[in-house]
């Protein structure tokens, strides 16, 4: 594919985004929020500046940090392990969030679970990558004890349930993953954070193009590949830590979308990158919209509506001529 294809797909892709941010941010389950929308040209103290202030706008700012960072984390992920199959979550993070959220809720009340999860994420992938050693990293040691530590943790979640049912309901609604009004942050510092996070995932897109070689090509190229590859892992935990935080545990989004990027802009990651992050923003942004209206005033946890429509994508990559059964 051309350059200027490239960049004309991200352009719709850019678009498709605006509609989405509007849909999240101004519909509703009765109108299109033109009213919501110029309502937002000048907040005051009515009712709907505050449903503005208080709930859509934080609550579309966590929506597109959880699918960029998910998106770009399962990107890296891929890269590293050249495994099409590979997601966030596959360094035990998702296990590790989990019992984070688990233990606040536990013994904190809840206080703050989406930082426990956060922290729950990251101290489970630093194990399993301080595990798999830095000099002598293995892919296929990172995968392995990836999946032990999620047995392990996942264990630990299920007795928890199981030995305080009077807490069941809560706990299980919060693992199925929500946007956190909870983050023990505020939204400027997280959204701060993201943007960091992003400009140094941006720096590593040449790298991992890098990735792309095989030592053969270049031989000095096996000793800056497992430097590479190690940088990525981190950062890809980081990513996928960020999401834990503001949406909590969800499924396919890390699969979906640098699938999805793949096939619009190919596999060039500068120009991936914004695919990526366009792509996994729009996911969540639109899930969230139909979750927030599908049965309105009730609301249905978000992961089960990620669930519901990525399962059937998911699928659709797997059987498709030249799909990931084929990669």
């Amino acid at each position: 594919m051309c350059k200027s294809k490239k960049i004309f797909t991200i352009f719709i892709l850019g678009l498709i985004f605006l509609i989405a941010l509007y849909l999240a941010t101004f519909a509703g389950h009765n109108d299109f929020g033109l009213s919501l929308l110029k309502k937002s040209f000048a907040l005051g103290n009515d009712t709907e500046s505050i449903l503005l202030e208080v709930l859509r706008f934080p609550r579309v700012v966590k929506a597109v940090i959880a699918g960029a960072c998910l998106a770009l984390s399962g990107m890296m992920l891929q890269a590293v392990s050249k495994n099409p199959l590979a997601e966030p979550f596959i360094t035990g993070i998702s296990a590790g969030a989990g019992l984070g959220i688990v233990l606040s809720v536990l013994l904190f009340s809840g206080f703050a679970y989406s930082l426990f999860g956060f922290v729950g994420a990251l101290l489970a992938s630093l194990f399993v990558i301080l595990f798999c050693g830095i000099g002598k990293f293995s892919v296929t040691k990172l995968i392995l004890t990836g999946l032990s530590v999620n047995m392990f943790a996942s264990s630990i979640i299920s007795f928890i349930l199981l030995t305080n049912p009077d807490r069941t309901y809560v706990l299980t609604y919060l693992l199925t993953g929500n946007i956190s009004e909870n983050t023990g942050l505020s939204d400027l510092t997280l959204f701060v954070l993201f943007l960091v996070i992003l400009a140094f995932s941006a720096l590593m897109m040449p790298k991992m193009n890098f990735l792309r070689l095989e030592d053969d090509f270049l031989p000095e190229l096996k000793n800056r590949r497992k430097v590479y590859n190690v940088v990525l892992i981190v950062l890809s935990s980081i990513l996928a830590g960020m999401s834990v935080l503001t949406v909590g545990i969800l499924s396919f989004v890390g699969i979906i979308a640098p699938q999805i990027s793949k096939m619009l802009v190919g596999v060039d990651y500068r120009y991936a990158f914004f695919a990526n992050v366009l792509i996994g923003a729009i996911f969540i942004l639109l899930s969230d919209f139909v979750a927030r209206i599908i049965i309105y005033p009730l609301q249905i946890p978000l992961g089960l509506v990620i669930a519901f429509v990525g399962a059937p994508i998911f699928v659709y990559f797997l059987v498709r001529k030249g799909g990931l059964l084929n990669d």
